[in-house]
């Protein structure tokens, strides 16, 4: 009997909200049955049923017992594997053999062990432990290594006379139980950053091109917030240019879209997050543009499709269909694997030159980082991290995100990891004005309570030669000297007391960085509180501010430096005034744009 399809369905409503005619997702439905299936009820299938029972009779149990973590939790459960096996070749014992039979005295002994070493792998010296949250992450890599020994987990008994005796470990070796504080590097700190990245001369890159990375990493980190180890996997691949329609009857803009991967791969890789940048008219600061160093990058490399664009006037000449909003401005398919933040090879004749390939690593771009904050007079320490606690906040507090989309944006499950890591510790909120139900002084508490409340470019970034050389007072710095003094005298060539000799001098050496090391950041830490007395008495007394910063090694007179005629060029180009017409707007980038390949 045939039925009219206009005639309304009588069944009940589904609980999924879906069309009668949409097509699902899901191309098959597995308890569906075509009437050939109905009749035969079997599967056609190209590999004969061997080749499934052969399946079943592997041996996979090396691979399914083993709990897909990333590289990164790799590397960290070897070094603690490392460590086990070191300490139980210290105690003569079996490393195997002891772990299989594992008991309360030996973890004991080992996480007693890891709390007082003071050198690792080479005789290198360790930084130690310094907070209680490290020696709980060792606690629970160590469980995760003993699973991975006797796939067995540790009882509950252990787990509690270890939690017990952590505690006691971290109250008798003075470890912090407080977290790093996560102030955030606002967008005014990071203009301060951008500036001292492109004018400084106390920082020196192998290429030019270093320079622009270690600025447009962090403008990229910005608006995305995202983690610092995606961006180091993004490629040209991965970004998709195109001049899009001002749908407000503006002109035209340039999109700039990316996509971040999911560095954090328990249980295998995660989706990928699409982010898209639109170009600012008018921008008021070039520094803070992420388009202008890109496109500055993407024309140096000559990496359009199109053969003839080769310079950004030529951008500024493109138009856009009527009947479209967009125009895409593809890249070359051939540049789709390569990296957009490459390391240099070193080269006989031409000296350092970018790498084919070869990305730059974590370090490096954190080491940039660091060392420019300290040049841009910043009292704490930048950490790439600095600008996702940023992002994070102001995701939080914008009235246009939710909470799904931010933990989209910062790629976390939930909200708890926000609330434990990223809620900013050092409340940005005016309280009094809260409680007095009195306007909020935004603009002011947001400066108070990021990285450049306390910056200042009279901080010094080096010390004193006087000051180098006080080390060497130390008392384990003396009994090294004496030592090899000794070792000099009775020596006589023996390749033995060289041997020793060669040791001491390299373990006065690291003892030498590490002390100065920690004696720059006493300093710089001190400085504040010490310049505010010499401030203060001098404007009571009628004076004004010191001509001359406070920094008796005149900063290795790096100052004196003179830029590079391309980087001063950069930086003029970067910093130019608003333009008042669009054609001078349109100038005033493409300049920038040009001087972006230095």
């Amino acid at each position: 009997m045939e039925f009219d399809s206009d005639l309304e369905d009588t069944r009940p409503p589904s609980v999924f909200d879906t069309n009668k005619h949409q097509l699902s997702d899901i191309e098959t439905d597995l308890t569906s049955q075509s009437s050939a299936e109905s009749e035969s009820e079997s599967y056609i299938c190209n590999l004969s049923p061997d080749y499934f029972l052969q399946i079943e009779d592997e041996s996979d149990d090396d691979d399914t017992d083993q709990t897909a973590f990333s590289a990164a939790t790799l590397k960290q459960l070897d070094g603690i594997e490392r460590r086990w096996k070191a300490y139980c070749n210290f105690t003569n014992r079996n490393p195997k053999d002891c772990l299989q039979n594992l008991d309360y005295q030996k973890t004991k002994g080992f996480f007693t062990w890891i709390c007082i070493q003071k050198t690792g792998v080479g005789g290198r010296r360790l930084r130690g432990l310094k907070s209680a949250s490290s020696l709980k992450q060792y606690w629970k890599f160590f469980r995760e290594v003993y699973w991975r020994e006797t796939k067995k987990r540790i009882d509950d008994v252990l787990k509690r006379k270890m939690s017990n005796f952590l505690y006691k470990l971290t109250q008798k070796h003075g470890l912090t139980a407080q977290r790093r504080e996560n102030r955030c590097m606002t967008i005014e700190n990071l203009e301060k950053q951008a500036k001292t990245t492109i004018s400084t001369t106390q920082k020196r890159f192998r290429i030019g091109e270093h320079r622009i990375y270690a600025l447009l990493f962090l403008l990229l980190i910005a608006p995305s917030g995202s983690r610092p180890q995606a961006l180091l996997l993004l490629r040209y691949g991965d970004l998709e240019l195109s001049l899009a329609r001002d749908p407000e009857g503006g002109p035209h803009r340039i999109l700039i879209r990316f996509k971040l991967y999911f560095t954090k791969t328990f249980l295998g890789e995660k989706e990928i997050n699409t982010l898209t940048l639109p170009e600012t008219i008018f921008d008021s600061s070039l520094l803070l543009s992420p388009h202008t160093l890109l496109l500055g990058l993407i024309f140096r490399h000559k990496a359009f499709e199109a053969p003839t664009l080769t310079s950004p006037e030529h951008l500024s000449k493109l138009d856009i269909h009527p009947d479209e909003d967009e125009l895409p401005l593809p890249l070359k398919k051939c540049m789709d694997e390569t990296f957009v933040f490459r390391d240099t090879d070193k080269t006989a004749v031409r000296g350092f030159i970018l790498s084919s390939n070869k990305q730059i690593t974590y370090g490096m771009i954190s080491k940039w980082t660091k060392d420019i904050g300290v040049f841009a007079g910043f009292m704490f320490t930048v950490i790439l991290y600095t600008l996702r606690y940023n992002s994070a906040n102001e995701f939080d507090n914008s009235p246009n995100i939710s909470e799904g989309l931010r933990n989209l944006l910062l790629q976390h499950a939930n909200s708890n990891t926000f609330r434990k890591h990223y809620l900013g510790r050092v409340v940005s909120v005016d309280t009094m004005a809260v409680v007095r139900r009195t306007k909020q002084q935004n603009a002011l508490m947001r400066q108070a309570c990021s990285i450049g409340y306390s910056a200042s470019t009279r901080r010094p970034t080096h010390l004193t030669a006087e000051q180098s050389a006080a080390v060497d007072g130390d008392p384990e710095i003396q009994k090294l000297l004496h030592q090899r003094q000794e070792l000099r005298k009775v020596a006589k060539g023996s390749p033995k007391a060289r041997e020793r000799i060669e040791n001491i001098t390299k373990a006065l050496q690291s003892l030498r960085v590490k002390l100065r090391r920690e004696l720059k950041q006493q300093y710089r830490q001190g400085w504040s509180r010490k310049q505010a007395v010499v401030d203060i008495e001098r404007q009571l007394a009628g004076q004004t501010f010191e001509e001359s910063a406070v920094s008796l090694s005149d900063e290795i007179s790096y100052s004196a430096q003179e830029q590079h005629p391309a980087q001063k060029h950069l930086f003029e180009a970067l910093t130019a005034p608003v333009a008042d017409t669009l054609e001078g707007e349109y100038q005033r980038r493409n300049n920038a744009k040009s001087s972006d390949g230095y």
